[in-house]
């Protein structure tokens, strides 16, 4: 009895201790982002969050600065699946392309996590991903960008997203219009 008390106690430590290793830091970011509403600016963080089944499980919190609050308030939560791109810059900025939404260049304030992104200019990578926007709070005014890309998501032997990505992307190309007072180019 004593011993399997004494496993049972070295089983929970051992789960504790690799509690935080499944949850990567925040990175603080300032970023400007080019949105359906107009060019935006504030701060903003990252963080990747491991999960079962997922190739990639992460969130972009934005928040507004003074200048860019009263228009940013006119962005709706939204919920899409996009062609994500993300690119990494020579000068450790990075950029995030949505083509269904805008796109957005983030700048860390960890000098660690520049000098990492500079080590991979210019790389980059476009994979299919679910997005869902989320207003988390409007004091400051503060979006979620819950970025989701599951392993059933893309074919690795055929290089493309699955034939059930594509039909929920192709379905997101209804939510499209423009703000243009007509909706269409000309």
């Amino acid at each position: 009895m004593k011993v399997l008390l004494f496993i049972t106690l070295l089983f929970a430590l051992s789960s504790l201790q690799h509690a935080d290793d499944d949850a990567d830091e925040v990175e603080a970011c300032s970023f400007v982002a080019h949105t359906p509403v107009g060019t935006l600016s504030g701060a903003c963080s990252t963080q990747n969050i491991p999960t079962p089944n997922f190739k990639e499980y992460w969130k972009l919190t934005l928040t507004f600065d003074e200048q860019s609050a009263t228009q940013a308030a006119r962005l709706q939560p939204d919920y899409f699946y996009d062609m994500f791109r993300s690119q990494s810059l020579e000068d450790g900025r990075s950029t995030l392309i949505l083509p269904l939404w805008g796109d957005i260049v983030l700048k860390p304030d960890n000098p660690e996590y520049i000098t990492e992104i500079q080590g991979t200019a210019p790389l980059y990578e476009t994979r299919p991903h679910e997005i869902r926007i989320s207003v988390v709070s409007t004091a400051p005014l503060t979006l979620e960008l819950l970025f989701t890309e599951h392993s059933r998501d893309f074919n690795v032997a055929r290089r493309s997203p699955s034939a059930e990505w594509m039909i929920k992307y192709l379905e997101s190309f209804y939510r499209l219009g423009t703000n243009r007072p007509d909706g269409f180019a000309k």
